[in-house]
């Protein structure tokens, strides 16, 4: 009865979800405070260390730095859940096709992160925050011993609590969870995800104070005459997020084919860091800080050729160690360096006025993201929430777009997508058991509108439970007949949730950015 409830939204079952995301919220939105203020002291550690505040020769900081690697590789060891970003970890449970260990997660997750920053790896607070906040809710759902479906939908509210407390980004959380992990519009995932996104911010608030996440502003509004920038910008923002994607990929493809155990691989980033970080500090850390000195003055052209070439190599390097972190603040840093470097550019040889860079520097960002995410709204939104100012919105949705369809067609496959896939590939095979709820909308034209239940051609393992039409409720049949707008809601054998959600997504009229993802 429980779980035809929270299928069906019915009665008071709403209320119970409304009181369950707060609560869930709470808890992963503290937990996610908690390691943003981890990682924050231990930024601040790298940076002094790094730059010569603390009287360390470099063969003890060689060896120091060489045992703290090892010791992050045997704790991804121990639980490899917690290695590298953690968002295709959530993505991987929610289908079924992985579980995780939501204690040792959290553990491994926070020591581990922890140490990659003290060490000054590239390494970023949010995908880390995400999966944080998600093993979180999993945790609450596992002492109140709930069945699967609940238990997922506690995971998905902490994912939007975690992002949510990472960035101060409330609707963001919301969205990304929706778009990116979900890749469907969920009624009751909206609803549970919502409160728990508030109940994280309002935590997060408590602790960093009400304004945003980066607070140099706009100076002024970017005339309509200079959108014409916008158009090459967002080009340059899609052909970017391409080459990063890329990039990624293969230095974790050349890591896998060392000749050097896994534990022992966060060395190379961690001895690279020692060199690097006297004479370039801008690249080291997760990015916050490279962003904030971008929006603050004026830099020559080739050094910000370098910030940006400099940032993805060594992110590469660091991400591709599997260490504990993510590449969802390194890639922010990336489009604010490109969209500086275009501003810049645009101001040397058009005459733009110098105030204007930073409108380019946001802009940046949101589309570099979507580029290389490919969930354009959650950019949109991240970015207006991270710099508190609606005046640039026109602008960003401008070259978040261009960006969006610039990487669509360069071939470049959504990275956290390309992530999961090889995950998968690399895992035993073992899936959670237990059912998983699937939603989906009827589109007009879709192979569903205008058919009965019995020629709809659903996939095997896969049955349908509800439909809901104009806020009614109708208990399917063989000869229900749908249409267009109904929200359709199945139940799908958790070991082959990804070709049911798939197939299902096919039958409803949407096509899934991760299409072929599980051929």
């Amino acid at each position: 009865m429980v779980r035809y409830k929270l299928l069906t939204g019915e009665g008071r079952f709403r209320v119970h979800l409304i009181a369950q995301g707060l609560a869930v919220g709470t808890v992963a939105g503290f937990a996610a405070v908690c390691y943003r203020l981890l990682l924050a002291g231990a930024e601040d550690f790298s940076l002094a260390v790094l730059t010569g505040g603390l009287p360390l020769s470099f063969p003890v900081m060689a060896l120091l730095w060489c045992g703290v690697a090892v010791v992050i590789g045997s704790l991804m060891e121990w639980e490899p859940m917690a290695r590298g970003s953690g968002i295709p970890q959530v993505e991987g449970e929610l289908l079924g096709q992985v579980s995780m260990s939501w204690w040792k997660v959290s553990a491994a997750k926070f020591l581990g992160g922890g140490l990659a920053i003290a060490l000054g790896l590239s390494l970023g607070r949010g995908s880390p925050s995400v999966q944080i906040g998600a093993a979180a809710g999993k945790g609450m759902a596992v002492l109140q011993k709930l069945g699967k479906v609940e238990e997922r939908l506690f995971l998905s509210s902490g994912a939007s609590a975690g992002l949510s407390a990472a960035f101060n980004a409330p609707l963001a959380g919301v969205i990304f969870v929706l778009e990116e992990v979900h890749k469907n519009l969920s009624p009751l995932v909206l609803l549970s995800a919502m409160m728990a996104s508030l109940a994280a911010d309002f935590v997060s608030k408590h602790f960093f104070g009400l304004g945003p996440v980066f607070a140099f502003g706009v100076p002024s509004v970017l005339p309509l005459n200079l959108y014409g920038h916008l158009l090459l910008l967002g080009l340059l923002c899609g052909a970017g997020g391409a080459l990063f994607c890329r990039v990624i990929l293969d230095v974790q493809t050349l890591y896998g084919r060392l000749p050097l155990p896994a534990r022992y691989r966060v060395v190379i980033p961690a001895l690279a860091v020692l060199c690097i970080g006297p004479v370039f500090p801008d690249i080291i850390g997760g990015g916050h800080a490279l962003v904030e000195h971008l929006g603050m003055g004026e830099k020559s052209l080739s050094v910000l050729l370098s910030l940006f070439a400099g940032k993805l190599l060594f992110t590469a390097l660091c991400f591709g160690s599997g260490a504990a972190g993510g590449i969802f603040l390194p890639m922010l840093a990336e489009g604010a360096s490109l969209g500086t470097l275009y501003g810049t550019a645009a101001v040397l040889f058009t005459g733009m006025d110098q105030a204007l860079v930073v409108n380019f520097l946001i802009a940046g960002m949101a589309g570099f993201f979507a580029a290389v995410v490919r969930a354009p709204i959650t950019g949109i939104i991240l970015i207006t929430e991270m710099t508190g100012s609606f005046t640039h919105l026109l602008s960003v949705s401008v070259v978040v777009i261009l960006a969006h369809v610039t990487a669509d067609l360069l071939r470049a496959r959504p990275i956290y997508d390309s992530l999961l896939l090889r995950m998968l590939r690399k895992s035993d095979g073992a899936v959670s058991p237990g059912k998983i709820l699937l939603e989906g909308t009827v589109c007009p034209g879709s192979p569903l509108d205008g058919r009965t239940v019995r020629e709809a051609s659903l996939p095997e393992g896969c049955l349908l439970v509800s439909i809901h039409r104009f806020g009614e409720e109708i208990l399917p049949n063989g000869d229900t007949l749908l249409s267009a707008g109904d929200r359709v809601i199945a139940l799908a054998d958790g070991s082959r949730a990804g070709r049911i959600r798939e197939k299902l997504l096919d039958l409803t009229g949407v096509c899934p950015p991760e299409k072929h993802l599980w051929e």
